[in-house]
């Protein structure tokens, strides 16, 4: 198995390339909420997951803070509410009545929060230490996909390789921000999706040549994501300050009305 630093970097290059408003937003025409379920695959022992398909969004054993930042596409850091908001999971799903957009299914889905959570927030907006994404001054390395379909992404672990087709900037910007511990901010331009074939064996090569083992990589990856960045796909972390919005969470109740 591939660990520590290694594992989010991995994971970090297969999501490579992919704010609501509150307005009024439109309701799914389905939706479905419920406390997960110890024992039964849910609850804290289980991975949150999040799917996304045309007019579907399916969140499972996610906490609340995790379905606030998807429905208002903003990072963990912008975050902030009571303590329980980390901790208590959910079963959440929508299904609009048609094919929808992304933006039009985290419209829908700030709406299924406040309704079911009694949620209750505000904004504010303050200067944080981010990260710029860009595109380096050689150009994009990757090709646009010609194929239709959601993105695909083949993971072998033991040959510490990965292969991604059709995947937008968007989930490399939402890896990067997690990874990192600061918010990345997308300024590639980049609109489309993105096939790709990274091989992480030969960074770990180049670790053992400078006489490093994968198990020291230092737990802040960030020297090693830029030269993946670089190197692989062309795009560039330049460190700034800019003024990020907040998403405060003024009232939200832990037990949600079910269906």
């Amino acid at each position: 198995m591939l660990p520590g630093t290694f594992t989010l970097i991995l994971f970090a290059a297969t999501a490579a390339f992919g704010q609501s408003a509150d307005a009024s937003a439109p309701a799914f025409d389905v939706a479905s909420v419920k406390a997960s379920q110890p024992g039964t695959g849910g609850g804290r022992g289980r991975r949150e997951n999040i799917q996304v398909s045309p007019g579907t969004v399916t969140m499972r054993s996610v906490n609340l803070k995790s379905a606030i930042r998807w429905a208002w596409h903003v990072s963990e850091f912008q975050v902030s509410g009571p303590d329980w908001l980390d901790s208590e999971r959910y079963e959440i799903a929508g299904k609009a009545a048609g094919a929808a957009t992304d933006e039009q299914l985290r419209l829908m889905m700030q709406a299924l929060l406040r309704e079911r959570f009694k949620l209750a927030l505000h904004r504010q907006t303050k200067e944080f230490p981010v990260y710029v994404l860009v595109v380096g001054k050689n150009g994009l390395k990757v090709q646009e996909s010609k194929s239709e379909g959601e993105t695909s992404i083949d993971i072998n672990q033991r040959q510490l390789s990965v292969s991604v087709q059709r995947a937008p900037v968007s989930q490399l910007v939402d890896m990067l921000s997690n990874m990192l511990r600061t918010p990345v901010i997308d300024m590639t331009g980049l609109k489309g999706r993105y096939d790709l074939n990274l091989n992480v064996a030969k960074y770990a090569a180049d670790m053992a040549a400078q006489g490093k083992s994968i198990d020291s990589t230092p737990a802040d990856p960030q020297t090693l994501i830029s030269m993946i960045l670089q190197d692989e796909f062309g795009l560039k972390l330049e460190a700034k300050k800019m003024p990020l919005d907040l998403v405060i969470v003024d009232h939200a109740e832990k037990v949600p009305v079910e269906n």
